[in-house]
This record gives C-alpha cells, sequence and structure tokens, in this order.
C-alpha cells in the first residue's frame, strides 16, 4: 500500500500546529478549576509581567483553548476587563 506522502506530512502538520508550548501550557493550567481570570489577574497569579500573559492569552484563543466569558471589576486593577474562561468544550471534556 502506498502512503500519500503530502497527505501524511499535512496531517502531521495539524497535529503539531495543535500542541502547545509551555508557556501556553503554564498559562492554560491555571485554569483547570474553571474559574474565570483577566490578563491582569493571571499574570499576579503567575508571577508573570503582564507582557507576558496577554500574547499567551491571544494565541490560546487561537486555538480555542480560552473565550471571552464576560467583563467584570479585576481584582488587581480595579477596572473593568474581560475574564477569560475554558470553552464549554474543554470543561466537558475533563470531566470524562
Amino acid at each position: 500500500m502506498k502512503t500519500n506522502v503530502q497527505a501524511t506530512s499535512l496531517k502531521a502538520y495539524k497535529g503539531i500546529k495543535q500542541m502547545l508550548t509551555n508557556k501556553q501550557a503554564i498559562v492554560l493550567n491555571v485554569f483547570r478549576y474553571n474559574e474565570y481570570y483577566t490578563n491582569s489577574e493571571l499574570a499576579d497569579k503567575l508571577g508573570w509581567s503582564i507582557n507576558r500573559i496577554t500574547p499567551r492569552v491571544f494565541e490560546l484563543r487561537e486555538k480555542n483553548k480560552l473565550e471571552k466569558k464576560y467583563k467584570r471589576k479585576c481584582r488587581i486593577t480595579g477596572r473593568t476587563a474581560i475574564a477569560w474562561g475554558l470553552p464549554i468544550f474543554n470543561k466537558q471534556m475533563k470531566m470524562l
């Protein structure tokens, strides 16, 4: 049986693209108890600068690993901010 190299390569690429970097995994792990956090709250919780958090949240949103839940007052800045959380699909998968 002959394997289509192009199809195999494409499948491997898509699999790698879905993998998380170490920093993305650290940020995503904060949400393991299905809580919602703003970027500033994530930065405070991890002890990272906001400039390290914001790109990781964006990347995780692009991969459909995080989504906007609602706007609320941030516990760190006191300003209205977006609280991020796991998509419903991810929550259901964690329960299995």
